[in-house]
């Protein structure tokens, strides 16, 4: 891809199926002749335009007669691409929109290639590379979680804390180095507990957003509930009356769920994805048994919160179970079983008692799965999945360089060691924000745009 912002750009910026609506997309210096060409009646308005506006104007198209279109037009840098642009906004017909690009291009246009409207916002400073991908999330979103990822990155979610750690840890390089010039007059800009103390906090941060990234396996994801518990807990009737539909079979027969179950419930504004596992039990031999608590096992890994069911038998071999990140537990069939008395054989963070068949405490319990939903929404940080893995990388050498620049000042080996760490650890974070120029990452990423985007 051909990095130069000189040429004037333009391309349908809407879908290729008929709407109600569609628009033609412009930016580059000669926006204004291009808009003047078509619309000669309002050369005097776009003349003196001093900030964004919306013109009414007409265009006749040839065996189409007159038809009416919107010009919006923004005059200087305060656009999406950071260049005098335009959108031509018309009735969305195919035909209407392709002999309008095509007046466009004859004014002095030429076709946008893929992505470069935001390679221009990107190379404007308009935007990071987080926020470039999160474009491209917005485009390819498939759910309505996946939509709100993309629109929280493209906002800053990743880019606000990139943005301050980097300003931080340039100022401490800003610090060392205006000692290292002074190095003869023995000035310290900077003392090495301060130096300990700020690249400590850098290191901090940088944890803390790889926990939160590598917290989220996939953008697509849900909050996983694994419903896991000895053969005939009820978990499957649980899932059923959960989702409101009979999603998993349910027998008296011990073992009925060979293989885990997906169901994807929506309550609140909120989405979750339960989990119906096979009976856990121990398993000696090979076969169809064992390979179902292999599955068990690994979407107890996976799950965000893990709910281990169980009416009146006896809980036995479960406390590897302990090692979950988060366990709850649940007493089923409350309407069957008479001793109310029963201890859980682990530690568990909330405990519940309640029956598929009557419905008693499904309402509390679903309620306490909501409020744990929203809690995880407000803490987690989710990226789309090309910046996860890009930030995995870079952020875990960033750490790494940090790391040595701690120890390399406790060692006192010299502020050169430590201002050449920091140097490293800028230019991975760099990488991440896009700060740091790296044409193959610019190529993998817009040559997956669509043209008009």
């Amino acid at each position: 891809m051909q990095f130069e912002t000189e040429s004037t750009i333009s391309a349908i910026a809407t879908g290729t199926q008929g709407a109600l609506r569609g628009a033609v997309r412009i930016s580059g210096p000669e926006t204004l002749g291009v808009l003047e060409s078509l619309f000669p009646e309002l050369i005097e308005s776009l003349r003196s335009a001093r900030q964004a506006r919306r013109y009414s104007g007409s265009l006749h198209l040839h065996n189409l007669g007159e038809i009416p279109v919107d010009v919006f037009y923004w005059p200087d840098s305060r656009s999406y691409t950071g260049q005098p642009s335009a959108e031509l906004h018309l009735l969305g017909a195919p035909v209407l929109l392709d002999e309008v690009q095509a007046r466009v291009l004859g004014a002095g246009a030429r076709l946008a290639k893929p992505g470069e409207f935001t390679l221009r916002a990107y190379l404007a400073g308009r935007m990071d590379l987080t926020q470039c991908e999160a474009v491209l999330g917005l485009i390819h979103a498939h759910s309505e979680r996946e939509f709100h990822v993309a629109l929280s990155q493209l906002a800053g979610g990743l880019a606000t804390p990139l943005k301050g750690l980097r300003h931080d840890l340039i100022n401490l390089l800003a610090d060392l180095e205006a000692g290292l010039d002074f190095v003869d007059e023995d000035i310290a800009f900077v003392q090495q507990d301060e130096i300990i103390e700020r690249l400590e906090s850098a290191e901090q941060q940088i944890g803390h957003l790889r926990e939160q990234i590598e917290h989220r396996r996939a953008q697509g994801m849900e909050f996983q509930v694994a419903i896991i518990g000895p053969p005939n807990a009820g978990k499957s009737s649980l899932v059923n009356a959960l989702s409101g539909a009979q999603v998993s079979i349910t027998s008296s027969v011990p073992g009925t769920t060979r293989d885990y179950v997906r169901s994807r419930v929506h309550w609140d504004d909120v989405a979750i994805d339960l989990l119906d596992t096979a009976g856990l039990e121990e398993v000696f031999e090979s076969g169809p048994r064992a390979i179902a608590q292999e599955k068990t096992s690994e979407v107890i890994r996976k799950a965000d919160l893990v709910v281990l069911c169980a009416s009146d038998q006896e809980l036995a071999n479960i406390e590897w179970l302990g090692q979950c990140d988060r366990l709850w537990g649940v007493w089923t069939k409350s309407d069957l079983r008479q001793d109310n008395e029963l201890r859980w054989p682990i530690p568990v963070e909330r405990i519940f008692t309640l029956s598929a068949r009557t419905g008693q405490g499904l309402a509390e319990f679903r309620q306490a799965l909501i409020d744990a939903v929203k809690a995880w929404q407000q803490e987690s940080l989710d990226v789309v999945p090309m910046t996860g893995v890009r930030c995995k990388s870079a952020l875990g050498l960033a750490a790494q360089s940090l790391a040595h620049a701690r120890q390399a000042t406790l060692d006192s080996s010299g502020e050169e060691i430590v201002a050449g760490e920091l140097r490293l650890a800028l230019e991975e974070l760099g990488q991440v924000a896009g700060t740091v120029a790296n044409n193959e990452i610019l190529d993998a990423l817009f040559s997956r745009f669509c043209i008009g985007k």
